[in-house]
C-alpha cells in the first residue's frame, strides 16, 4: 500500500481539540521551532513545552489505542509530534524527512487534519509517489500515514488557515513491503474468520502469522 487513510477523531472531539489547541499562547514561528531552522517552510508551530507535551500525549494515546493504526503500522514508537498552523502566504516546500531523529527511526509519517478543508484555500499535502503526484486535503479528524521516504510538500495557503498535527512512527517492522504483507495477511485472516468462524485452518494461519511476526521482534 502506498499510503493509508483513516478517521482518527470524531467531529465533536476534533472541534474540542482544535478549540483548546488554538487557545494556547505558545505558538511560534516554525523556523524558530526547528532545531536548525528550515529554509523551505513558513508556518506557525506549537513550541516545545508543557502545552505541547499535553497535546502530544493526548494524540499519542489515541493513536496507540486505535486498532486500525496498530494493524497497519505495527508501532513501536510514536514520537516528535508537531502542531502547525499555515496561514496566508505560508507553505512547506518539497522535502524528505530525515530517517532518524534523537535515535528514533522514522519509518512512517502521518498528518492529522484538524480543520475543515473549506476553511482554507491551497494548503494541499502533496506526496510525490513516482510516477504519480498525490494531492491530499482531508476532513477534520481524518489522517493519512505514508512511508517517510516520500518527497512531499504543503502548497502555499492562499486563504484562511490550515491546522494539522504531524508526527512519525517507528515500526516494529522496518521494511515497507514486509509491513504491508503482514497487514494484508492479518486482514485476510480476519475476513476468513468472520465468514467461516474459527476452524483448524484459521488456527493454523494464526499460528503461522504469529511465528512470522515474532521474527521482527527478536
Amino acid at each position: 500500500m502506498l499510503y493509508f487513510t483513516h478517521r482518527l477523531l470524531e467531529e465533536n472531539k476534533t472541534k474540542d481539540f482544535v478549540r483548546r489547541l488554538i487557545m494556547s499562547t505558545d505558538w511560534v514561528d516554525g523556523q524558530e521551532a526547528s532545531a536548525k531552522g528550515s529554509k523551505v517552510k513558513r508556518n506557525l508551530q506549537l513550541n516545545i513545552g508543557g502545552e505541547h507535551a499535553k497535546f502530544s500525549t493526548e494524540i499519542i494515546n489515541i493513536l496507540e489505542n486505535d486498532k486500525a493504526i496498530k494493524s497497519y503500522s505495527f508501532p513501536a514508537k510514536i514520537f516528535n509530534l508537531l502542531f502547525t498552523r499555515t496561514g496566508i502566504g505560508m507553505f512547506y516546500g518539497p522535502h524528505i524527512d530525515k530517517p532518524y531523529i534523537d535515535s528514533n527511526r522514522r519509518d512512517l509519517s502521518f498528518t492529522i487534519f484538524l480543520n475543515n478543508p473549506e476553511d482554507y484555500k491551497g494548503g494541499e499535502l502533496i506526496l510525490y509517489i513516482s510516477p504519480e503526484r498525490k494531492q491530499v486535503k482531508m476532513k477534520p479528524g481524518e489522517m493519512i500515514i505514508y512511508p517517510t521516504k516520500y518527497l512531499h510538500e504543503v502548497k502555499e495557503v492562499t486563504g484562511g488557515e490550515r491546522i494539522v498535527c504531524v508526527g512519525w512512527i517507528e515500526s516494529e517492522i522496518p521494511r515497507d513491503d514486509d509491513r504491508e504483507s503482514m497487514y494484508l495477511m492479518k486482514k485476510g485472516m480476519t475476513e476468513i474468520t468472520n465468514q467461516l468462524g474459527v476452524t483448524p485452518a484459521t488456527q493454523y494461519l494464526n499460528i503461522s502469522y504469529n511465528n512470522i511476526y515474532k521474527r521482527f521482534l527478536s
